[in-house]
């Protein structure tokens, strides 16, 4: 839990400096409305993190305060053994000493037993002061433990009030920017149908380059078969064309590996936030108008370097009005598009290696920012998954 705070703290500076440099500028964008958006989410996470903490501490002071009472209950049983075994043995005492009552023995092995039963008797006196000790310095380590945890409670209370106050700052904010870019909307509306054609050019340049390699997969199985056929002389034996990738071994195994890399890709950029998610979602501003993403925006620092997430082969370069240069990496029967980068220092057919520099990130909506898809041959995919989690 300490982990997921610390992580989600990071994300919520990230959107923090986002909405700073967004103030400067003094124009509300729709970048800066999903920015806050995210830090509004990142801070009610926040809280949820430190109530769900504050519970955890409650459950564990009840453990102690049960504990405490335990030892002390454990501490007075053997102050009261003590006190009785020190009493039985000043009456012991009054009466006889040990020489007298050792040498009034009957006999010589009854003189033994009694021996015994007073060296185990001075023994047992000696251990249970020992024990009392010890209970003693539990009582005082959990009295200790008790102490720090309403401390911690103490503090996650003002966390939680500071966090609020936060949220509703925030909460406050958000509606006065759609307010004020509400005012905009034949702009927005615009603007959405502009993305809307980028979008739809770019779905389409993916899904030709992903049948482009199909093609020529399966033009190089083919003439691998007129060769094959030759040799033997014989009539080539045609297979039907596959819809996925013929890959060789190399390829096969490279894709294998990608597609074992859920939850374990690095980000294409090394800080920032996604602003807006995969797939289907109402628009930040306009109600009742549904947008599509089909990978996920990502906002980082100015000129925010990209990287490449895993090895692969570069593809395609392109430039799409409204989204930038667009760079395509294959990755066996996987590829991953890096759209809205400003400048690209990578070439068509060169190898790459992941966290390798690509381009930087360019702007868009007001903000710099990132589209980044996963495609599996002609599937889309929810490129968050596949991402390490921040």
């Amino acid at each position: 839990m300490e982990n997921e705070k610390k992580r989600n703290l990071e994300k919520i500076a990230e959107t923090k400096k986002a909405l700073e440099s967004a103030t400067a500028k003094k124009e509300v964008t729709v970048g800066n409305i999903r920015a806050i958006k995210e830090q509004i989410s990142s801070r009610e996470e926040q809280i949820g993190l430190i109530e769900q903490d504050m519970e955890l501490i409650d459950v564990e002071m009840q453990d102690i305060i049960g504990a405490k009472e335990n030892l002390e209950s454990k501490l007075l049983q053997l102050q009261q053994e003590y006190a009785a075994m020190l009493y039985s043995a000043s009456k012991y005492s009054g009466k006889l000493n040990k020489l007298s009552f050792l040498f009034s023995s009957s006999s010589f092995n009854e003189l033994l037993m009694r021996y015994k039963y007073l060296q185990q008797y001075t023994e047992n006196r000696k251990a249970q002061v020992v024990q009392m000790k010890k209970v003693a310095a539990l009582l005082r380590e959990r009295q200790t433990n008790l102490e720090g945890k309403r401390s911690d409670k103490k503090r996650l209370i003002t966390a939680k009030v500071v966090e609020a106050k936060n949220l509703e700052q925030l909460k406050t904010k958000q509606t006065e920017m759609v307010g004020e870019l509400s005012k905009k909307e034949k702009d927005l509306r615009k603007e959405i149908e502009a993305t809307k054609r980028s979008v739809t050019k770019l779905d389409n340049l993916i899904a030709n380059i992903v049948a482009r390699e199909i093609a020529k997969k399966n033009k190089e199985r083919e003439l691998k078969q007129d060769k094959e056929a030759k040799l033997a002389k014989t009539n080539p034996t045609r297979k039907k064309n596959k819809p996925i990738m013929d890959l060789d071994a190399e390829e096969t195994n490279l894709g294998r590996s990608f597609g074992a890399s859920r939850a374990r890709l690095p980000w294409p950029v090394q800080r920032g936030f996604i602003s807006d998610r995969f797939g289907v979602k109402e628009h930040p501003v306009l109600h009742g108008v549904l947008i599509n993403n089909n990978g996920i925006d990502i906002q980082a620092p100015s000129n925010a370097t990209v990287r490449a997430v895993y090895n692969g082969v570069v593809k395609d370069i392109t430039e799409i009005p409204g989204l930038g240069k667009v760079v395509t990496v294959q990755h066996g029967d996987y590829f991953t598009v890096y759209a809205n980068l400003n400048q690209v220092f990578t070439s068509v057919g060169q190898k790459i290696s992941a966290k390798e520099t690509i381009g930087t990130a360019g702007i868009s909506g007001g903000a710099t920012e990132i589209n980044f898809q996963i495609w599996h041959n002609t599937e889309r995919l929810n490129p968050e998954s596949w991402l390490v989690p921040r």
